[in-house]
């Protein structure tokens, strides 16, 4: 847990022991970020919730990829955090940050599998293997995947490779992820054909955000006014994010 938190194993004996008074707010916060960890907002089961993670426990089950190409806000994320905290012992998640290198690319799946990220790109390459194979059932979450360079999206080909049957795999991303696989198939670009093939051949789209699944966040969140849950739902575009936003005014006000 230290690893994966990038704190030292004192901090975690620490909170562990409930010998708080000497960890600063500032580490707190650092925590907290990196168990995404939100005490202002309650997530909710809506139909994309159940349908990812019908997904996820299918690829988590019989060691298949799976690829979500969708819209932004459609629970994708969400979905995945939550998920990874029910499963923490055997599921990576990572967020694709577009600066990665192919080997800042590995350190990241290392840190978040609680692993030692140093060394050569080769042997980061072979400890991350080496861990995976060592767990039952293993899931792998890809989340914003379409930020990808190509060197770093080849790296799956590796992955599958070597741990097909035994590791699922979940990659996610927006449109764009779909466009630039199906681009690059076309074309005929190395590594997309074969990426197209070990993910199914298939990108999953998500439902379209419906009044009832509006209505279950406001009412989990304390927004109980139909008008207002009514003027939410008009407002968020498909857009989970533009719902969030919505509530969290709302709130505002009837405290100000």
């Amino acid at each position: 847990m230290a690893k994966l938190l990038e704190v030292s194993t004192a901090i975690v004996s620490q909170i562990i022991n409930n010998n708080w008074n000497l960890i600063s707010n500032e580490m707190w916060r650092i925590i907290q970020k990196r168990l995404f960890l939100d005490f202002e907002w309650k997530t909710v089961a809506i139909e994309n919730f159940k349908l990812i993670t019908h997904f996820l426990n299918t690829s988590k089950k019989q060691g298949i990829s799976i690829a979500i190409s969708d819209t932004a806000g459609k629970s994708k994320s969400e979905t995945f955090k939550a998920y990874w905290k029910s499963n923490i012992n055997s599921t990576i998640y990572l967020q694709c940050k577009t600066s990665w290198t192919k080997k800042s690319y590995l350190k990241a799946l290392l840190v978040a599998s609680g692993l030692d990220s140093y060394g050569k790109t080769e042997e980061l390459l072979a400890r991350f293997l080496k861990h995976l194979m060592s767990l039952e059932n293993p899931l792998v979450i890809l989340d914003q995947a379409d930020k990808l360079k190509d060197p770093q999206l080849d790296l799956f080909m590796d992955f599958y490779n070597d741990l097909n049957g035994h590791c699922g795999f979940m990659i996610s991303g927006v449109k764009a992820l779909e466009k630039r696989i199906l681009k690059g198939v076309h074309r005929q670009k190395i590594g997309y054909e074969e990426f197209y093939s070990r993910i199914g051949r298939k990108f999953i789209e998500l439902d379209h955000i419906t009044f009832k699944d509006v209505k279950l966040i406001c009412n989990a969140n304390g927004v109980d006014d139909d008008d207002e849950i009514q003027y939410i739902f008009n407002n968020c575009e498909d857009d989970l994010r533009r719902v969030r936003r919505d509530i969290d005014i709302y709130k505002l006000k009837q405290t100000a």
